[in-house]
């Protein structure tokens, strides 16, 4: 088997993540909980919206962290979760550099995860 046959994915646009990446990208979703649960510092529109971290990707330079999340039983809107999220920002990022020891902080950008939505829109298209 090849090199390059081991790391090929079918259709993806992500490229395959080192470990390093890998470890990064856990410690950084579980410190990412672990603020959220507490959410001292958070703006206030987060503590009634329970977020869940679906997924974390850093870029190979560990600088960026790209962050999905899905809100569950909320009354906000996505726009507006992202907006409290964008002023908690720092907060957040200071919370993550002081559990996870990297030499950098990373940047913490947030994305709303529509898989879910995209996966019922085709279930319900093969449906038909």
């Amino acid at each position: 088997m090849s090199k390059s046959s081991k790391n090929f994915k079918i259709n993806t646009r992500e490229k395959v993540q080192s470990q390093r990446q890998l470890q990064v990208s856990q410690l950084i979703n579980s410190s990412l909980i672990e603020c959220f649960r507490r959410g001292s510092k958070l703006d206030h529109r987060l503590d009634t919206c329970p977020l869940s971290i679906t997924k974390v990707n850093i870029s190979p330079d560990l600088r960026i962290a790209n962050c999905f999340f899905l809100p569950f039983n909320t009354k906000l809107s996505v726009e507006e979760i992202l907006e409290a999220l964008e002023e908690s920002k720092y907060a957040i990022r200071d919370y993550v550099t002081r559990q996870v020891n990297l030499k950098f902080s990373p940047e913490i950008r947030f994305y709303y995860d529509a898989g879910f939505e995209n996966l019922a829109q085709i279930e319900m298209l093969l449906k038909k």
